[in-house]
């Protein structure tokens, strides 16, 4: 009975997540990068012209926007300028806003794509985990995926994030299987595996050295057999970082392109292009914040600090137990499971984009599987109160998770855990993707109608037109919308004049902003209200009569 118990929990949790992410998306309005990840997916399928497809490979892209070009027909505006540019971003706020008229539903088909390898993730969580720790083990790893609030932000919106972690999950779990049981079918699922990471998301290109390295140390022999084994395994993985390199060449249908104009042909031309771009930021910086500061170069500790702060209690306490108990009996495994996480977050917190937690996305899953040794049939032998406490510290674990997760809900994409100061304060630690992506625009908007509120004054980080939710404004400097206004506001930024002010938390803060402080008046202040802890309102009064 109790065998046939986890299976059947596993599948709930699979319609739990699933319930969670379809019903918070619903309302949740597109972030800052959405349609430019929606609209190139949609303009490769229509066109098989790959020029939008630069910062990030098609991938996901396509699969996001396979439902909207085959169930809406959405028209796409290849007769503009910006399309001729190649101009990605105002290409897709031209494709969202202007050339068709349902944004709201090209944007929830788009995401659904996004939450199928959510729950692709979950399974496969399960299916490692179990085969290491077993059933319970399995379920209490899957537990931990299903239920992050982190995943559950991220699955519901269509960009690469929650895709990209998942296809290199995907690609570690087949080499890890290939390892163990070698076959020419699995050398070939590893290399189309491997492929498939590469072509979800650039980031992922790390994972190739980086699973390398793990096949070199798992499993290493005595000194007198090292050399034959590490070339060995070393051939075995440039063979399958060559199967993956032809797979990102098929998804750019296998054409051969001068990298510039009136340069030398090349395999999957954009692809590379891309690769150029990123390293490009990564050598130059973006603009970030932490900690009140707003800087260009990075910090080193960004990553460490958004990961203690966003990961919630539980996870915490699990990954400390969990590695406790992994030093005390370690497995044949554990270098290879935990060896990825550990290198990919230290090459993370190396780079100076510090864009948000969600770039760390990609450890949690390995992490998860990691926390499986905590299931009772998966830890060591003891008294009967050992075994009574093994038991019952899972348990507690996933119940401060669930309490963490129904708590946030459906505002998933601002969790903080009480280090962090909460969702409530949270903006004080971290910004931009962390808190505010400009999710909560349409909220803003059924908040107005609930308080009779006629007209607001709105800066606010997102590429969503306040418009389509029926909202009357006035502009103030933000990012993008705005963005002109930032040397000349329109208000007096040391004495505001009367009304209503809807300030998002990004803008509130200066991320991106060539005046960090112009809203350092607002930000001394508590808000009236938050909508969705990433838009505050603020009312200013008009000074009492003398």
């Amino acid at each position: 009975m109790r065998r046939n118990l986890s299976p059947a929990l596993t599948v709930v949790l699979l319609l739990v997540s699933f319930a969670l992410t379809l019903t918070s998306a619903i309302h949740t309005s597109p972030t800052m990068d959405e349609q430019n990840h929606i609209v190139r997916g949609v303009a490769y399928l229509a066109t098989g012209d790959p020029r939008l497809s630069v910062e990030h490979p098609p991938l996901v892209n396509v699969l996001s926007g396979l439902p909207v070009y085959l169930l809406l027909h959405p028209r796409l505006p290849v007769d503009s300028i910006w399309w001729e540019a190649a101009e990605w971003y105002h290409f897709a706020d031209l494709f969202l806003w202007e050339a068709n008229s349902n944004a709201d539903q090209i944007v929830f088909l788009a995401r659904l794509p996004v939450m199928g390898l959510y729950l692709l993730l979950i399974a496969l969580v399960h299916r490692w985990a179990t085969r290491l720790f077993g059933l319970w083990g399995g379920l209490l790893a899957a537990a931990f995926c299903a239920l992050d609030p982190n995943l559950l932000a991220h699955a519901q919106l269509a960009t690469t994030d929650l895709g990209g972690t998942f296809f290199a999950f995907l690609a570690a779990y087949a080499i890890w299987v290939l390892l163990r049981h070698p076959s020419p079918m699995r050398v070939v699922w590893a290399g189309l595996s491997m492929g498939l990471a590469f072509a979800a998301k650039l980031s992922a290109l790390v994972f190739g050295p980086i699973l390398a390295l793990a096949a070199v140390v798992d499993g290493l022999p005595s000194p007198s057999g090292r050399a034959r084994w590490v070339l060995g395994r070393l051939g075995l993985m440039s063979l399958l970082v060559l199967v993956g390199l032809l797979v990102v060449w098929a998804t750019y249908s296998f054409q051969v392109r001068p990298l510039e104009e009136g340069g030398l042909a090349v395999p999957a031309a954009p692809y590379l292009r891309g690769v150029r771009t990123v390293l490009g930021f990564a050598a130059g910086g973006r603009s970030g914040y932490l900690l009140g500061q707003n800087g260009t170069e990075g910090w080193w500790y960004y990553f460490l600090v958004a990961f203690v702060v966003k990961t919630p209690l539980a996870t915490l306490v699990a990954l400390l137990l969990a590695t406790g108990l992994a030093l005390r009996r370690p497995r044949s495994s554990d270098l290879f499971l935990l060896l990825p996480p550990l290198v990919y977050f230290g090459i993370t917190s190396l780079s100076s984009l510090n864009l948000g937690y969600r770039h760390l996305l990609p450890l949690l899953p390995f992490l998860f599987v990691h926390l499986g040794r905590l299931a009772p049939a998966a830890t060591l032998p003891g008294s009967r109160l050992q075994a009574a406490a093994r038991q019952l510290v899972p348990l507690v674990l996933v119940l401060g998770l669930v309490a963490a997760t129904v708590g946030i809900y459906p505002y998933f994409l601002a969790y903080f855990n009480p280090l962090g100061g909460g969702p409530e304060g949270g903006w004080r630690v971290l910004a931009d993707s962390n808190i505010d992506w400009g999710q909560d625009l349409e909220r803003l908007g059924d908040w107005m109608q609930r308080e009779g509120v006629e007209r607001v004054r709105l800066a606010w980080f997102g590429s969503a037109h306040p418009e389509f939710y029926g909202i009357a404004y006035d502009l103030l400097p933000g990012l993008p919308h705005g963005f002109d206004l930032w040397s000349d506001p329109p208000f007096d930024p040391q004495d505001p004049e009367p009304g209503v002010y809807a300030i998002s938390v990004s803008s509130l803060v200066g991320v991106a902003s060539p005046v960090p402080d112009l809203y350092a008046w607002f930000q001394a202040r508590e808000p009236d209200a938050r909508i969705g802890y990433s838009i505050f309102i603020y009312r200013v009064s008009a000074p009492p009569a003398q």
